[in-house]
């Protein structure tokens, strides 16, 4: 390049410095908001699956033939309702049998006793000999392990007839019977039926030890603090709102996480055993922060940040950090202040120190 050109260039471009520098220069037009406030509720949603604290496998203890079943099938029943009565007459046979045994152990205790006191008085008189007064000795404590073993076995007799009454130890659902009336059932017969409490259920589900620890840090923080809502299978919100009761003992590994069981109340049964149900675990305390348009966060390599505007409506760079979008609000928690303004559209157009015209929202 000659000089000629060289200066013609160098001179044209201090024209364009002095324009720019000129105190008419156009100036950027920018949208411009107000930084707002809002409640910045922390909750994840998660897949939770509805459980039952109770469930009860009810099986034969003796045989019998099945005389009774005290229930509809599918029904709900009270704990101590009467599910099945087997034929009870051997085992109240059993029951006189083992009585009247123990009668006569007892009455031989009461002869071997007698018995023995009289050995032990002849015995210091001198009268009898040390065998007779060892002998009787040894008939009476026969005699009271006789007894004892009469007790047992009533005991046992009395166990055995109760157990021809089965009933339900618990309030809940039963399931079908696998056996009716008339057939003869055994131990060996297997589950007569099941019976499932159905209110309160428990809801398991798993969340994140990342998402425990940034949110709650301990378990009797979220114990107290998390509140627990679900969704059910038609995408409707049940009524009802649980809370944390039980956390595992241990994390999975695999997964880094660790499973929860809220507890829910259930008196309506809209809730069932083993169905799926989609999880909203929410911080019940309340924190106020600042917010903003989305539009007005930008986002490079280092940092998200917005062009905040001072007194002057010239525009800086502030980097912030970013809570949870809620609606058209970003929330931001750090880097804003309440009433501060910032730029919402045309950042483009922003050069930073250069004053711009505010268009506000």
């Amino acid at each position: 390049m000659n000089k000629a050109k060289l200066s013609i260039l160098v001179f044209l471009t201090s024209l364009g410095l002095l324009a720019a520098e000129a105190p008419g220069a156009a100036k950027a037009y920018v949208s411009v908001g107000t930084v707002g406030t809002t409640e910045n509720i922390t909750q994840h949603r998660y897949t939770g699956r509805v459980t039952s604290p109770a469930k009860v496998d009810l099986v034969a203890r003796v045989s019998g033939e099945l005389k009774e079943v005290g229930f509809e099938e599918g029904t709900f029943v009270t704990e101590g309702q009467i599910m099945y009565k087997l034929d009870d007459v051997p085992y109240k046979a059993e029951v006189m049998a083992a009585e009247g045994l123990l009668a006569e152990a007892k009455a031989k205790a009461e002869y071997a006793e007698q018995t023995f006191k009289r050995m032990e008085d002849l015995y210091n008189k001198q009268v009898t000999s040390k065998d007779n007064y060892d002998n009787a000795k040894s008939q009476l404590a026969v005699a009271n392990a006789a007894v004892q073993s009469a007790e047992a076995n009533l005991i046992k007799a009395k166990e055995n007839l109760s157990y021809t009454v089965i009933t339900s130890p618990i309030n809940g659902k039963v399931g079908t019977t696998a056996i009716t009336k008339g057939n003869y059932v055994t131990p060996a017969s297997g589950i007569l039926a099941s019976v499932i409490q159905q209110d309160p259920l428990r809801v398991r589900f798993a969340i994140s030890n990342k998402d425990f620890l940034k949110d709650y840090g301990s378990e009797n923080e979220l114990k107290e603090k998390a509140e627990v809502s679900v969704k059910l299978g038609d995408g409707s919100l049940y009524p009802l709102t649980g809370r944390v009761t039980i956390t595992e003992n241990q994390s999975n590994e695999a997964t880094d996480t660790v499973i929860l069981y809220a507890v829910f109340a259930n008196p309506d049964n809209k809730l069932s055993p083993g169905s799926t149900v989609s999880v909203i675990l929410r911080k019940n305390e309340k924190e106020i922060y600042p917010c903003v348009t989305p539009s007005a966060v930008m986002h490079d390599g280092a940092a998200s940040y917005v062009y905040v505007l001072d007194e002057k409506n010239i525009p800086s760079r502030r980097n912030v950090k970013e809570g949870v979008q809620k609606g058209d609000k970003q929330i931001i928690l750090e880097g804003l202040k309440a009433g501060e303004r910032v730029v919402t559209d045309g950042m483009l157009k922003v050069v930073p120190g250069s004053e711009v015209v505010p268009v506000e929202e």
